[in-house]
């Protein structure tokens, strides 16, 4: 009597159907105790999916008979097997963590020996659909980086210009608007020139790819603390638009998933702006670039690829040398609001939120 010895997994996220796909392929080598093949041989197989955990609620279960091949490979169609409960099409793949049972009877009959659950790493389309952000605002449809006017006369304007004649990409995100890039402007929106502004290793080339650092009391202009939300500060954004208070960028985190996961759906992509490894996914559309920051005190260019550092128009409640800023760093897809890094005179960047 055969008796299997081991199985070599392969899921492959291939589609099976012209529209959203509603299985994917299951292929493996059925092997004897003495790691000879099975060849040419019906194999009985039983999938189970299990939601949470490997022994969590069974949420579909189906049956297969295909037979192997002349190496021992056989393959079979997740999900268009005979069904034995369940139904595959309403797993929600988004909603949980799912692991995969896989039970065999190599005598291709139903008198199956369990092999053991493992957890899906990936299904057809989820890792893809997980990095597009999905948004509908104003008569508006936005997919990632597109837009597609549903109603309403104009479409949304896209983009802001600064008095220095630069101009910058923007995104909704929930009930926001937010520049795409980082600031880059000389000036204050009334033609002022910006005290305390660098570029980073003083490189003007660098300001198109990374934006430009502001001291906290160069992106205030003046104004006094804020908590607000909105801020009420303008500071250094071009007219219509405002730095964002602690308050906004905590609405901004909430939004793209909390202080834990937040982080990878506000990093770009690119790994020409972050360095490695990392799980980046910009799903929000925020796009933000590992611009680094200058020091205080030593005055000292650094951490370029590895940090993001936005200033925010909030003071620390008990330090009035410090202001909070969102931090962003390569490696992690948390993010955090904090004063903990820098005192106003640190160089951070900025990005602008809309009115």
């Amino acid at each position: 009597m055969k008796t299997l010895n081991f199985l070599i997994l392969l899921l492959l996220a291939g589609t099976l159907m012209a529209q959203a796909p509603q299985g994917f392929k299951y292929q493996a080598v059925a092997r004897n105790s003495d790691g000879t093949a099975i060849t040419n041989s019906p194999i009985g197989l039983k999938i189970t999916i299990r939601s949470g955990n490997v022994n969590g609620t069974a949420v579909y279960s189906e049956s297969f008979t295909p037979t192997s091949n002349a190496i021992g490979i056989f393959t079979v169609n997740i999900g268009e097997g005979n069904v034995l409960s369940g139904n595959f099409s309403d797993i929600d793949w988004g909603a949980d963590k799912y692991f995969l049972n896989v039970a065999i009877d190599p005598d291709g009959g139903s008198n199956y020996t369990d092999m053991g659950t493992t957890q899906f790493l990936s299904v057809p389309y989820s890792l893809y659909t997980a990095s597009i952000y999905v948004n509908y605002s104003n008569d508006t449809l936005y997919i990632g980086d597109q837009y597609v006017v549903i109603g309403g006369e104009n479409p949304p304007g896209g983009t802001v210009t600064d008095y220095d004649g630069n101009t910058y990409e923007t995104v909704v995100i929930g009930q926001q608007t937010w520049m795409k890039q980082n600031l880059r402007s000389l000036h204050y929106a009334d033609g002022t020139p910006i005290d305390s502004v660098w570029v980073y290793d003083d490189n003007e080339s660098n300001a198109a790819t990374w934006g430009r650092l502001y001291s906290w009391d160069a992106a205030m202009h003046g104004a006094s603390s804020s908590n607000g939300n909105p801020s009420g500060v303008q500071g250094t954004c071009p007219d219509g638009w405002h730095l964002p208070s602690k308050a906004e960028f905590e609405q901004l985190m909430d939004f793209v998933g909390g202080t834990s996961n937040g982080g990878c759906a506000l990093k770009s992509t690119n790994n020409a702006y972050w360095e490695t490894p990392n799980d980046n996914n910009n799903s929000s559309g925020f796009s933000a670039r590992g611009s680094g920051m200058r020091t205080d005190p030593g005055f000292q260019y650094q951490s370029l690829k590895e940090i993001a550092r936005y200033w925010s128009t909030t003071e620390d409640a008990n330090n009035s040398f410090l202001a909070n800023h969102m931090n962003l760093m390569y490696q992690y897809c948390m993010v955090q609001i904090n004063s903990l890094v820098g005192t106003k005179n640190t160089g951070y960047s900025v990005r602008c939120v809309k009115d």
